[in-house]
């Protein structure tokens, strides 16, 4: 999903599919951790030397699933304002607040804007953890990074989401002659250059 889609399909979507999907776009959860998502699992304030809060995922399919999700600021600026509204142990509930959402009704909302806005039959709710790994990997994310992030079991997995261009892979090559310099400069003798003349084998 491209950001002007993105736009366009959240411009569209009713309350409470419209954070649900915002949500699973900048952290990439699972439609079930969204569901199982509780406010003692959400944690505003950054830890240690993290700049932003994060979401505890404490259970889904496998021992993987179990991580922390950084939270960007828009999404902590959505939470915040749910937050405000909300006094069930789950962020995203039935009308009565005292369940968690059904799979069912997030299901039909987002099946009434894809045929609204004549989306094609495979953009399902998986998709949008599906643009979230496909963004990470964009901006240069390695595949164990998102494998940590969104919970893989395998880092075979999160490499479908790892398409290097061509200059990705000159700057990855850049940065390492930057710090093999950097080391080489820390180094007694000669400084920040290599060997004159290395020796014969």
């Amino acid at each position: 999903m491209s950001h002007a889609q993105e736009r366009h399909y959240l411009e569209f979507a009713p309350y409470p599919w419209k954070d649900a999907a915002f949500l699973m776009l900048d952290t990439g959860l699972r439609v079930g951790e969204l569901r199982s998502l509780e406010w003692q699992a959400v944690h505003f304030q950054p830890v240690r030397d993290a700049k932003f809060g994060m979401i505890h995922v404490r259970r889904d399919k496998s021992k993987n699933a179990k991580r922390n999700v950084s939270l960007s600021p828009r999404v902590r600026a959505m939470l915040d304002s749910r937050k405000a509204s909300r006094e069930s142990a789950y962020v995203f509930t039935e009308d009565a607040g005292t369940k968690p959402v059904s799979i069912w009704r997030l299901e039909d909302q987002h099946k009434r804007i894809r045929q609204a806005l004549k989306l094609p039959a495979d953009a399902v709710i998986h998709s949008f953890r599906h643009t979230f790994g496909t963004r990470l990997g964009e901006t240069g994310a390695d595949a164990f990074t998102i494998m940590k992030v969104m919970g893989h079991s395998t880092v075979v997995v999160s490499q479908k989401y790892v398409h290097p261009t061509p200059e990705a892979m000159e700057r990855a090559i850049e940065r390492l002659d930057a710090a093999n310099q950097k080391a080489l400069a820390s180094l007694p003798g000669e400084k920040g250059s290599y060997p004159r003349q290395f020796p014969l084998q």
